[in-house]
């Protein structure tokens, strides 16, 4: 589990630190000296050497494991804790968050030594103060949590009903790898916001929440210069000078001015700013509108996904879950004014409520809160004018819907990887870890033409021969018809510079409407120094020139 978590973190998240720590070892390795405990590998970013590091101890038999790392059983679960404690400690990087993920087959440790369950117990609520979240990894059939992990995970304060608490904390034991791996990924995936809010309510009622990037598209990471000698990071450093005195330009030197009547009206970086500030960051109910009202079309940019931040107001937790279970009993979407974060541009959102949904082991699959859809403004809508429409027929659309029934699925982004980026991936993996052979990539975004034939065959003839001509062939390329002489596209012909009378058009105040080439022409021929200058600046030389 920890190998795959590697692999996946250097993949999505390779700025993150992680660390292997061991307990119940015989052979004794930590900052602090505590028996039985192993610090396999420190906290670090993930790595090729991390991971080939895991491999060679998956592969290892079990005489050389024992006389590496050997087998205990004394192990105190308080000194295991203090010592992932202190791991976080040393580290001198600033930590957005930190987690234990805690794997055991044994449900009830210490059950002769009600001292160190104490102990245990009591370290749980220490980590719990200090901002560590504590997470049970289970296994085993018979695993019984409420013998002794069940009071490790400490409910929050604030929580009424902590058995529901516990319940969606600590899911149900797992005895297959593959169950072990998908709750690995969904616990150490976790979320970082991009940005808390205050929302307000009404005047005088306000919650924190969060505000969470819901969905982005994977791309490829950015290419990096690295210096030849030593592989160390190229870093750009970008200065300006003053062209004439060669003196440095700090950014309090910097204005940006608007042309009005002839005039440069100038504004410092922070006017500039303030003129784009009409809120100040949060966001504001405005009121509620069915969520049938709202139509597939409105969407305009990716939604984010909004959760209490109990942390920064407490009661944030309850005000928020009473919001929710409301909007979600009467189908009801909150319509709200949502600025993110600082210099953000206003957006206003429909918060469409989500319920949470466990699996058959009690493990989380989707959490409760609201997802924050944007809306258009209205001149986003745009008319379109369509001529010549052809309207199917009532037995094409029958046909059509029979299809789309057949083949119809439970749709799993999970499930569909991006073959170009799986390739670029399973590259640097074979060039990291000196891999001889590369595992072949399957394509599923490819349909399966056997199987949707096996399933639909008959129903999609059905359809080409309602839809389409006999002669059609869905296999052969469809010939582009030759464009007609009225439909041609006639070359734009360029003005003649010489031509246009620069003069004339600048004393009508059209001097923006002349090209940049124009402009430096027409301002060279009088000696003015173009180089560097942007078209704002030529056009405001050219109105100098002509006494404007």
């Amino acid at each position: 589990a920890a190998h795959a978590t590697l692999m996946r973190k250097v993949v999505s998240s390779d700025h993150d630190l992680s660390a292997v720590v061991l307990f119940n070892t015989k052979e004794t390795k930590n900052p602090i000296d505590f028996a039985h405990v192993y610090v396999l590998q420190e906290l670090e970013r993930p790595g090729a050497e991390k991971i080939l590091m895991l491999e060679k101890l998956l592969e290892m038999d079990d005489n050389k494991f024992n006389k590496t790392y050997g087998h205990s059983s004394d192990a105190s679960l308080q000194d295991a804790l203090r010592v992932c404690q202190s791991v976080f400690s040393k580290c001198t990087s600033r930590l957005a968050g930190q987690s234990i993920l805690l794997f055991t087959c044994r449900d009830n440790p210490h059950a002769a030594d009600d001292q160190k369950q104490r102990q245990a117990r009591q370290k749980a609520k220490d980590l719990k103060e200090a901002g560590i979240v504590l997470e049970i990894l289970h296994m085993g059939k018979t695993f019984d949590v409420n013998k002794f992990y069940k009071d490790l995970i400490i409910p929050d304060e604030d929580e009424d009903d902590e058995d529901s608490q516990e319940k969606i904390t600590l899911a149900d034991p797992t005895s297959r790898f593959e169950e072990l791996m998908e709750r690995m990924r969904r616990l150490d995936h976790k979320q970082r916001t991009t940005g808390r809010v205050m929302f307000t309510l009404a005047p005088g009622v306000e919650m924190s929440v969060g505000v969470y990037t819901a969905v982005r598209k994977m791309t490829k990471p950015y290419k990096m210069k690295l210096w030849k000698s030593t592989n160390e990071e190229l870093r750009y450093m970008k200065k300006e000078f003053l062209e004439d005195t060669g003196e440095l330009l700090m950014p309090s030197d910097y204005v940006k001015y608007q042309v009005y009547g002839g005039k440069s009206i100038k504004f410092t970086l922070d006017e500039a700013r303030s003129i784009n500030k009409v809120y100040d960051p949060g966001m504001k109910l405005l009121g509620f509108k069915p969520i049938s009202s709202l139509k597939p079309y409105y969407h305009v940019k990716p939604a984010n996904f909004i959760y209490p931040d109990e942390k920064s107001v407490k009661g944030s937790n309850k005000m928020f879950a009473a919001l929710l279970d409301r909007c979600l009993a009467r189908k009801m979407a909150a319509i709200v004014r949502l600025i993110a974060r600082q210099g953000s541009s206003v957006s206003y959102a429909a918060l469409i409520p989500q319920q949470e949904e466990l699996d058959d082991k009690n493990s989380q699959i989707t959490p409760p809160g609201f997802i924050a859809c944007h809306l258009p403004f209205a001149d986003d809508f745009r008319k379109i004018q369509l001529k010549n429409l052809v309207r199917a027929t009532t037995d094409q659309v029958d046909a059509a819907k029979a299809v789309i029934k057949k083949l119809h699925f439970k749709y799993a982004p999970e499930n569909f990887d991006d073959p170009v980026l799986q390739t670029h991936w399973r590259n640097i993996e074979a060039l990291a870890l000196n891999r001889l052979h590369l595992e072949p990539v399957t394509d599923y975004t490819l349909p399966n033409n056997e199987l949707i034939s096996k399933k639909a065959g008959t129903l999609l003839k059905t359809f080409q021969d309602l839809v389409y001509p006999n002669s059609y062939d869905p296999s052969h390329p469809v010939k582009k018809q030759p464009a007609t002489s009225s439909a041609a596209a006639a070359k734009k012909v360029k003005p003649d510079p010489a031509s246009i009378d620069v003069e004339t058009m600048a004393k009508a105040g059209k001097a923006d409407k002349l090209t940049v080439d124009i402009l430096k022409g027409w301002l060279q021929e009088r000696g003015v120094k173009v180089s560097g200058k942007k078209k704002a600046q030529l056009v405001q030389d050219v109105l100098d020139e002509v006494g404007q």
